[in-house]
């Protein structure tokens, strides 16, 4: 009897699509970016995440690298500064978005680690405030209000973040479906959180990371060149380093 299933089947198939990813675009692309977008596209439909991890990346590598209607896919990358927060915008077009929108998104850092706690593994942590309405504060508050994204309350307790898809995970991913009218200058702001064998660290140093966030709003067809055009001083479209035949 063969195995026909498993990690030694799956590793080549995605490290063939993480190298397809580079060719195309190039060293723009970091390698935490590549698996940030290969998590961020990777599809578990009904089945449990025991089961089968993040899922099943799509077999056709266009729908990594490229956007159809109604869908805009925006990479953030750079470095964390432990102790700091960085605000990550989340862009929308001038006027807003229509009807029910769906918005996507995988954080994925690199840190050190302490191979001999397997109770405190990693040496780095995210604390990320999903913050959709500028305007939506209040009077005593410094940021607007938070909801959660990433976890299933937004003030959750130390053991609850470390259940609840883990706080000190280097991959964290979710998914939310809202009213287009609920989202006004959203944005995640990111905490490092810093520690050595378990305990608080004092000489951390700074850490890659890697944003991917997709929104699909189907009433709005042209939702990529309105947020191209809105963030032209900010965000710049990745071009492909070799021709590419889009599929239509």
């Amino acid at each position: 009897m063969y195995p026909t299933q498993g990690t030694s089947f799956a590793s080549p198939y995605l490290l063939r699509t993480a190298v397809g990813i580079r060719a195309l675009l190039g060293n723009e692309i970091s390698p935490l970016a590549i698996k940030a977008l290969l998590v961020h596209m990777a599809e578990r439909k009904e089945y449990e995440v025991l089961d089968v991890g993040m899922g099943k990346i799509p077999e056709d590598l266009m729908t990594i690298v490229s956007c159809p209607p109604g869908v805009v896919r925006v990479l953030y990358q750079g470095e964390l500064n432990p102790g700091k927060y960085i605000r990550a915008n989340i862009p929308l077009p001038t006027t807003g978005l229509k009807g029910m929108v769906e918005m996507k998104a995988t954080f994925c850092y690199a840190c050190p680690t302490d191979a001999q706690d397997a109770a405190a593994y990693t040496r780095a942590g995210l604390d990320i405030y999903f913050r959709p309405h500028v305007d939506k504060q209040q009077p005593e508050k410094e940021h607007p209000e938070t909801k959660s994204f990433f976890s299933r309350t937004v003030h959750a307790t130390e053991a609850e973040l470390r259940n609840d898809f883990g706080k000190w995970e280097t991959v964290l991913h979710g998914k939310k479906r809202m009213q287009g009218g609920s989202l006004h200058k959203p944005v995640f702001d990111i905490h490092y959180n810093a520690r050595e064998m378990g305990a608080a660290s004092g000489s951390a140093a700074k850490i890659p990371y890697a944003l991917v966030i997709t929104l699909t709003a189907q009433k709005q067809p042209e939702l990529y060149n309105e947020i191209l055009q809105a963030y032209s001083q900010i965000l710049s479209p990745i071009q492909p380093k070799v021709a590419l035949q889009i599929q239509t």
